[in-house]
């Protein structure tokens, strides 16, 4: 059974041959399962095969200008959006956390004014190529990790605020 098979047998409410699966996990865990493997640190497919994982996401490459700029001297990431991370190092570890939420005290005209990727900044000539690649799998398109608007919108404005503008 392909995994695409899998996930379509289970999602009809029949059996398959084994749970579907899916992998995330923080850079420490991700990086010792690599080495419990025997594959490089940028082998994430390898690490997909090896874990038997029968999901695999698309995504169109991002090819415009950097819209925010990182802030290295704090350790911050900043990614298209604006959205803030630092990396918080533990002993297994670690794991990248929001942080300066640039919008938390926003008006309607920084918000209004507020850069944003524009979807022609994506490469999605490549789509049709990389899902014929993943045609066994069951392909997923977006972030499935950030499927609502609540979380993502307190990544950028902060949660406390967010709760503050939906009383409001």
């Amino acid at each position: 059974m392909t995994s695409k098979e899998r996930v379509i047998t289970a999602i009809n409410h029949e059996e398959p041959d084994r749970v579907p699966i899916n992998y995330s996990a923080n850079a420490g865990i991700d990086r010792r399962l690599k080495e419990h493997f025997g594959l490089t640190q940028g082998d994430h497919e390898g690490l997909l095969q090896a874990l038997g994982v029968d999901f695999r996401g698309l995504h169109a490459d991002y090819k415009g200008q950097k819209l925010h700029a990182d802030i290295p001297e704090r350790g911050i990431s900043v990614d298209n959006w604006g959205i803030r991370r630092r990396w918080i190092e533990h002993e297994t570890g670690g794991y990248w956390d929001f942080c300066d939420f640039p919008l938390q005290y926003a008006t309607e005209e920084d918000v209004a004014n507020w850069a944003m990727p524009s979807p022609d900044d994506f490469d999605y000539d490549i789509i049709n190529k990389k899902a014929q690649a993943k045609r066994d799998y069951c392909v997923y398109i977006g972030d499935p990790g950030v499927p609502d608007i609540i979380n993502s919108m307190g990544m950028i404005r902060s949660m406390e605020q967010t709760l503050v503008d939906l009383a409001l």
